[in-house]
């Protein structure tokens, strides 16, 4: 170990060739796929020789090799986590409320066509003015649905911050719709 944090790389060599194969059964573990699992025992070496120094030996090495690589491979799911986005300029109003009506929102109050479409210019003003986030974190519950603990994995914040930020977020829209139709003689 003191050949290893004095930077010695025969010494990480050997630390490799030790624990090369207990990597790799933790990769496939982790991946389900052998490609992945060979890139992901890569990078854990790649970062444990980088960090060496740091290396308090509280834990075995290949405890704290394999919390490297299991750390990496979590980080990586967040960031390969692809979140879709629509376009509420390409999304037709009705498909939206038919993903999910909002239980706030009653769409039968409206008489005609022209109303409908003056709501949905409404609704995408009212989105335009909110925070990039607030309009994320509605899209995400109101139109794919996503559960609170699923919303908290994809933003990477905790259930308790999703439901405070995803109320305030539909707080200020319904400010703004209520503003933007008042403009347009329409009501909430």
């Amino acid at each position: 170990m003191e050949r290893l944090r004095s930077g010695d790389r025969a010494a990480f060599e050997e630390m490799v060739e030790l624990y090369r194969a207990l990597a790799c059964r933790r990769a496939a573990a982790l991946t389900r796929s052998w490609q992945d699992a060979e890139d992901l025992v890569q990078e854990a070496f790649t970062r444990a020789w980088s960090k060496v120094s740091e290396f308090r030996g509280d834990a075995s090495f290949s405890t704290w090799l394999l919390r490297i690589m299991e750390n990496y491979h979590i980080d990586m799911q967040r960031k390969n986590r692809k979140v879709s986005f629509i376009s509420l300029q390409t999304m037709h109003f009705s498909e939206m409320l038919r993903a999910h009506t909002p239980s706030w929102f009653d769409i039968s109050v409206l008489e005609n066509k022209w109303e409908i479409e003056e709501l949905r210019k409404c609704l995408e003003d009212a989105f335009s003015k909110l925070p990039s986030v607030y309009s994320k974190l509605i899209i995400l519950k109101e139109v794919q649905e996503m559960s609170y603990e699923e919303m908290a994995e994809t933003m990477a914040c905790s259930v308790e911050a999703i439901r405070c930020k995803l109320y305030r977020a539909r707080k200020q829209l319904r400010t703004e719709l209520a503003l933007l139709l008042g403009q347009h003689g329409l009501a909430l």
